[in-house]
């Protein structure tokens, strides 16, 4: 089971004014100019204070995690894979490890509400949680999770609504990886 939130490490804003230009940060990052002026485009809705961070998330954690699935599904291994879009009210994002207090059912912990806001979706995190203790046991997340596989690429998307996307990172996987 892979896996990683939309946002990870998208909260945290390029270098101020006199900090390098993005295509300079996205080249130290390994994006050829083309490629960088793609990614602006791909992000261009999120704003500009946000294109750091995304490239961030995609580069440690979306393409990273993409590669792997890829390569297991190439042979055969059974692989599930998952983005958590759920946004936290408290800080309006699906950052890095929120999805961890729905995947072990922790919604009640300390602290948690800091984070998640003060009512966090319950039938969320018992989906997930399900799912999780289905593949801990029984090496499968159960029927409403298919493999990933590199013709589908089914990705179990974690979200109010939760459903399964085919390669819904796509874009991740051409900017970075192709």
């Amino acid at each position: 089971m892979l896996g990683f939130t939309e946002d990870e490490f998208s909260m945290f804003p390029a270098p101020g004014p006199d900090g390098p230009p993005l295509p300079v940060l996205l080249g130290g990052l390994g994006l050829d100019p083309a490629r960088a002026e793609a990614f602006a485009e791909t992000y261009a809705a999120a704003g500009e204070e946000r294109y750091f961070g995304q490239a961030l998330t995609d580069t440690v954690f979306r393409a990273p995690n993409l590669a792997v699935a890829d390569a297991r599904a190439a042979l055969g291994r059974p692989t599930w894979f998952y983005e958590f879009r759920w946004r936290s009210p408290a800080l309006g994002l699906a950052f890095h490890c929120l999805d961890l207090p729905f995947a072990f059912d922790l919604l009640d912990a300390e602290g948690v509400t800091a984070v998640a806001g003060a009512e966090p979706p319950r039938a969320l995190a018992d989906a997930m949680h399900r799912a999780w203790v289905s593949f801990v046991t029984d090496q499968d997340p159960g029927a409403d999770w298919p493999r990933y596989t590199s013709d589908e690429r089914a990705t179990k998307i974690w979200d109010a609504d939760s459903a399964v996307a085919a390669d819904p990172v796509r874009r991740v996987r051409e900017l970075w990886l192709d």
